[in-house]
Order: structure tokens, then C-alpha cells, then sequence
């Protein structure tokens, strides 16, 4: 089945980077890898497959999951908030030589977060809508300072479509695809950030021609 998922939001901002968006996969992934065995993956470990309640997709040779990643829908403003990342005290006997309050080891840091105030994020699936309505649930906050409180989901909903965006959506990419031209280098499939089997890949938001 094909649907889409809207991901309503708080209002109050979150994290977003437009280079690497949020993918639905890898959110499902995150929520099924525990439950089929799959904890605390390293850099130096082969990813083992996490079977999720989506259909495939062939593209290149390759095969990715029918789900895009998450973009912003509707009025959509850019902010940029400031937190600080000060020295770990608890770290100091780690650390050689004379304190620089001014700069290197010893010095506090004024960390730009760049925020999106948008009130939806929505993404395209094709598969089992039931099941990751289930699965998602467990999903309350998306992308990176949520323990700041950004990034705060209010509800989802979950809306069979006639049209299959799950890769390509006005001849733009809605996901990372296989593309021997394509200037990143990639995972075809959950955990993105995971070195094995990287390929090419053309960036969300690209031109692709099927």
C-alpha cells in the first residue's frame, strides 16, 4: 500500500539538516534492530539486514527500501539557536600541559543548532501501513538535541496516496539513490552512517531521471 506519514510537530523547532534529512527506513530500523537482535553496531561490524514492513525498490543493480526520507511540508522558516559545549571536568586528568581557557582542550565552545520551525515533516512508504503505525509510535522526537526538547512529535497521520513518491517526486530524489554520478558516498540501506558497502549516491532533493 502507498501512503503517506505526516509527522506533526510542536512548532518549537527541529533539527534539520537538508543534506542528511531523517529517512522513514532508518527510523523503523532504529525501533526493529533492537528487537531482532541487533545492538550496539560498531564502525568495524558488518550490518547485519533488518527486516522491515516495507516493500523494495531496484534501482542500479541495487535495492533500497520504498520509503522516503522526511521533508518539511507547508510555511517553513530557518533559525539559529546557540548552545554551549563547555569542557568535561571529569576529563581533565586525560588532558596534558598548562590550561587555555581561550582556546583548544580547556575552552568552551559556542555550538551553532540550526533549526527548522515548520509545524509538519511528511514522508512516503509503500508496505505494511498498519505495522509501522505500530512501530512508529515508540518514535517521539526527531533528529539530533532532543533532550533540549526540539524536534517534538504531537501526532502522525497516516494517509493512503495514489502516487508512489517512495524515490522520485517531480523528477527531484526523495532519498539517497544508487547513481554512478552521484557525489555521495552512501549506504543503499540502514544504518546510513555505517561505512560498509557505501555506494554512490545522488543527494534528496537532486535531479534523477528513472
Amino acid at each position: 500500500m502507498l501512503f503517506k506519514i505526516t509527522f506533526n510537530l510542536d512548532g518549537t523547532g527541529v533539527y534539520f539538516n537538508p543534506n542528511e534529512p531523517v529517512h522513514l527506513d532508518a527510523l523503523l530500523t532504529w525501533v526493529l534492530a533492537p528487537r531482532q537482535g541487533q545492538r550496539d553496531l560498531r564502525r568495524d561490524q558488518i550490518p547485519g539486514l533488518v527486516k522491515l514492513p516495507l516493500m523494495r525498490n531496484h534501482i542500479g543493480g541495487e535495492w533500497v527500501w520504498a520509503a522516503s526520507a522526511l521533508m518539511p511540508e507547508g510555511p517553513a522558516e530557518e533559525s539559529i539557536q546557540y548552545w554551549r559545549k563547555r569542557f568535561r571536568q571529569f576529563r581533565a586528568e586525560l588532558t596534558e600541559g598548562s590550561p587555555n581557557l581561550k582556546n583548544a582542550t580547556y575552552r568552551d565552545w559556542q555550538m551553532p543548532l540550526p533549526l527548522l520551525l515548520t509545524n509538519t515533516l511528511v514522508a512516503y512508504a509503500n508496505g505494511n501501513r498498519k505495522e509501522c503505525k505500530k512501530l512508529l509510535r515508540d518514535v517521539k522526537y526527531l533528529g539530533k538535541k532532543r533532550a533540549y526538547g526540539y524536534g517534538k512529535i504531537i501526532s502522525m497521520d497516516f494517509d493512503q496516496v495514489a502516487y508512489d513518491y517512495t524515490m522520485v517526486k517531480d523528477g527531484l530524489a526523495t532519498r539517497w539513490l544508487p547513481s554512478a554520478e552521484g557525489c555521495r558516498l552512501v549506504r543503499c540501506r540502514p544504518p546510513y552512517w555505517h561505512p560498509h558497502e557505501r555506494k554512490n549516491s545522488c543527494d534528496v532533493g537532486c535531479s534523477f531521471g528513472r
